[in-house]
């Protein structure tokens, strides 16, 4: 069971280019389950919810800030920022509601362990994206398709995979897709699109990023 007692006042909605394109990594959220896997829950512009801790009620909604998710609490007189994780924004508003420096666990307090919240979070998910890692990558695959070509490893339009790593000395974010025709990577930085490479063999189109 929780430690504290979330519930749902709007689940949000899930945003297509937000939850299934190149920055889906931060729109869901692990949480682990009870054979010690994890799953992926959509993180949604417009959740809220609402958990009393000490007699006194914090509301928590999540806001679209740019790519990525904000998170913003209110309680009674007091409002954080916006916020880029849900630990900072309860922990500020809570040490001014209470003149403590105890920090909280943001992903707790909003309900992300909750089985009911789990169950109205994961509803009509036409896809569930995961995450594993490989070597030092992290990668999110957001996305699957199929094809009946064998260079392709039999995937096809509607893969998509994404993960952070270096380009030419930068911090960038590398998305790939399949097309009818072609294996494409795009890579971002600073949230903006820097490249794109193409080829018809997946294997090439990594040659042509000229490490």
């Amino acid at each position: 069971m929780s430690k504290y007692q979330a519930t749902l006042i709007s689940r949000g909605e899930i945003i297509s280019n937000l939850h299934y394109g190149p920055y889906s990594k931060d729109w869901w959220i692990p949480r682990p389950t009870d054979d010690g896997d994890d799953i992926l829950y959509p993180i949604c512009p417009g959740m809220k919810t609402i958990t009393t801790i000490n007699h006194r009620d914090f509301i928590a909604t999540i806001v679209q800030n740019g790519f990525e998710p904000g998170y913003l609490y209110l309680s009674e007189a007091l409002q954080s920022n916006i916020c880029k994780s849900s630990s900072e924004a309860i922990t500020s508003i809570y040490q001014q509601a209470f003149l403590t420096k105890t920090r909280l666990d943001g992903p707790l307090v909003m309900g992300f362990d909750d089985p009911e919240i789990h169950k109205n979070l994961s509803f009509d998910i036409y896809f569930h994206p995961f995450s594993f890692k490989v070597g030092n990558l992290y990668l999110t695959i957001s996305g699957i398709g199929k094809s009946n070509n064998p260079d392709w490893n039999y995937d096809g339009r509607g893969y998509q995979c994404s993960f952070v790593y270096n380009f030419r000395k930068a911090h960038a974010l590398f998305f790939q897709k399949f097309s009818n025709k072609d294996a494409i990577i795009k890579i971002y930085q600073n949230f903006q699109e820097i490249n794109v490479f193409c080829d018809t063999n997946p294997n090439m189109v990594w040659e042509k990023l000229a490490y």
